[in-house]
């Protein structure tokens, strides 16, 4: 196949979805993984220059069957995007140790699994490029969110340490987007998750595709949108600066969430595939 071909996790919704779209529309031909597949035939009606797949990427024999099927089928993997996901929201006390379990064993260890049965074909092959999707919640601590928080962190840092080990054969991308309106908020307005700084930073499926496609060309640790990122840089150059200014927004926040009724604000979110 003269196509790059391109395995994408978590491709059945939101940003999954999206990347798809654009992977498509620019002469890739994607692999397609997730557990929904009823979504995923759907999309590749929709797409047709593609392929599906059903994985569970908690599954370590999952992943590997997964790999081996796509190795013997294609020969190779030129691109694999790790984008799987979910996400609970609330305190560190209210979400269960299952909850942290279940977001580092997928948000973090899924894409461990997958890249550590697929870099070996990729070696062999002669390289390639790895995209993760991550988060700024990687990036820093945000109340609410701490089991999220934790993974994105953990596969940031996975990341880096596979492109110092593995550089210049295997690039490696990570895209750490703000607040992303998709499923992933179970229909809640964000701006009753978020401060008002943080909520009027909210991008849409389609923005975060784009730039996740870019980085297959240019691998990179990316933030977006651009004013996160300058949050991002204010951090590491006064990060003490930064964390007190970040806890003033919060406690404020946290003041204006408490004149809410129940009928207005859901404290909880339930977990989707991204």
């Amino acid at each position: 196949m003269n196509k790059r071909i391109v395995l994408l996790t978590g491709a059945s919704s939101g940003i999954g979805k999206e990347l798809a779209r654009q992977l498509a529309q620019r002469g890739d031909f994607p692999l397609l993984v997730a557990r929904n597949m009823c979504s995923l035939h759907s999309l590749k009606k929709e797409l047709g220059q593609c392929d599906i797949f059903s994985c569970d990427v908690t599954d370590q024999e999952q992943v590997q069957n997964l790999v081996d099927e796509i190795i013997n089928e294609f020969g190779r993997v030129d691109v694999l995007i790790n984008n799987a996901g979910y996400g609970r929201f609330g305190g560190i006390l209210d979400i269960s140790i299952e909850d942290y379990i279940g977001m580092i064993d997928t948000n973090y260890l899924g894409a461990v699994r997958l890249t550590r049965s697929l870099l070996p074909h990729m070696l062999e092959g002669g390289g390639g490029r790895i995209v993760n999707i991550a988060s700024v919640a990687g990036l820093t601590g945000i109340p609410n969110l701490p089991g999220y928080v934790a993974s994105k962190f953990a596969l940031i840092g996975f990341s880096e340490s596979l492109k110092l080990e593995y550089s210049p054969k295997i690039q490696v991308g990570v895209l750490c987007p703000g607040p992303v309106y998709t499923p992933f908020f179970g229909g809640e307005d964000p701006a009753r998750l978020f401060p008002s700084p943080i909520a009027r930073q909210l991008i849409d499926a389609q923005t975060v595709a784009r730039h996740a496609v870019r980085l297959i060309d240019r691998p990179r640790i990316k933030v977006i949108p651009s004013t996160l990122n300058l949050f991002m840089k204010v951090r590491n150059l006064v990060p003490g600066f930064y964390m007190w200014m970040t806890k003033k927004i919060y406690d404020r926040f946290k003041e204006e969430q408490a004149t809410w009724t129940e009928d207005s604000y859901r404290p909880v979110i339930n977990s989707t595939e991204r």
